[in-house]
């Protein structure tokens, strides 16, 4: 029998008809494809067989029910018939394709337009800090995902996770506004020199819970999670909000499939570093369009924001 994969077992119910290692083969051979797009949310597949006319001859007279373990949804089931097993297999694996893909799309939806309200709400509330908040600020959403202010009257801290560029330039922008900031980063020799500057600094894992409270995770205003590994990003961000279900929390991703991981695992903003880029290479094309004198459309001047917002 072909493997697929050690996670995602395939479970074979043969029913009232006899199975062979061709057709557990086949069955393996028709969920691969479907395993290659969804194989990270779902946890296993049964696949029940069986003679729907018995000892009577019919025109559809195999038939198979598939049903599909998606993480923390009900079973996806699908079945199908036809003249032979193996067709019977073909067309129910196609209908259990289309059938988790409009799951995971669901669950995809929800995620962002959580992310939009947060957002919106996040705006609302920074906008009546500033009319009324007496040099009072509050931690929000910047515009690409990073937080911008300080937490309550200046005491919280916000916890930078990764002392790359990203890290080191929150880090430079949250100094010059006088918020408190804690740096955690795996690189012993970054560490020992912001520790030579004055700063709060921790050498570990972001997603090590017992480094996350040495941190301060549970008193913090704040974790900006700046590490260019998106697996290793998600898991932080489901490990900070095991432990602390009020603090916000904003990470960095290469790809918007990770930074909805991410969203589901407890992170309250991303910023998708694929949409970034691609809205700095419009904003520069559509500007030197724009520019160009000898071009007859002049259209294209709205210049695009660098953030995503949950629909």
């Amino acid at each position: 029998m072909p493997p697929t994969s050690p996670s995602l077992p395939i479970h074979i119910r043969p029913g009232n008809l006899q199975t062979s290692s061709a057709i557990e083969a086949w069955v393996h051979r028709k969920l691969a494809g479907a395993f290659r797009r969804h194989g990270s949310k779902m946890t296993a597949v049964e696949v029940h067989f069986e003679d729907v006319n018995g000892p009577k001859h019919g025109a559809e007279e195999a038939r198979c029910v598939m049903e599909a373990r998606v993480n923390g949804r009900l079973p996806v089931a699908v079945q199908a018939r036809a003249r032979n097993l193996y067709a019977a297999i073909d067309a129910a694996a196609h209908k259990l394709d289309a059938a988790i893909a409009r799951v995971v799309e669901r669950i995809d939806t929800r995620a962002r337009r959580r992310f939009r309200q947060e957002r919106e709400q996040d705006g609302a509330a920074a906008a009546l800090s500033s009319k009324g908040g007496e040099g009072r600020s509050h931690p929000r959403a910047s515009g690409d995902g990073g937080v911008t202010a300080s937490a309550d009257d200046g005491r919280r801290a916000v916890i930078i996770a990764g002392f790359g560029p990203v890290g080191r330039a929150l880090a430079d922008e949250l100094v010059r506004h006088g918020v408190p900031i804690t740096v955690v980063d795996i690189n012993a020799e970054t560490i020992r020199t912001q520790k030579g500057l004055g700063r709060s600094v921790l050498c570990g894992d972001i997603s090590d819970p017992e480094v996350l409270r040495n941190a301060g995770i549970e008193t913090a205003a704040a974790l900006a999670i700046t590490i260019p590994d998106g697996a290793d990003a998600v898991r932080a961000c489901a490990a900070a909000r095991a432990i602390s279900p009020d603090v916000h929390i904003t990470t960095r991703t290469t790809f918007l499939s990770q930074g909805l991981e991410a969203m589901r695992a407890g992170a309250n903003s991303i910023t998708v570093e694929e949409i970034a880029t691609a809205h700095a290479l419009a904003h520069v094309v559509t500007q030197q369009l724009a520019s160009n004198p000898d071009r007859p459309d002049r259209k294209c001047r709205k210049r695009p924001t660098n953030t995503i917002s949950r629909s």
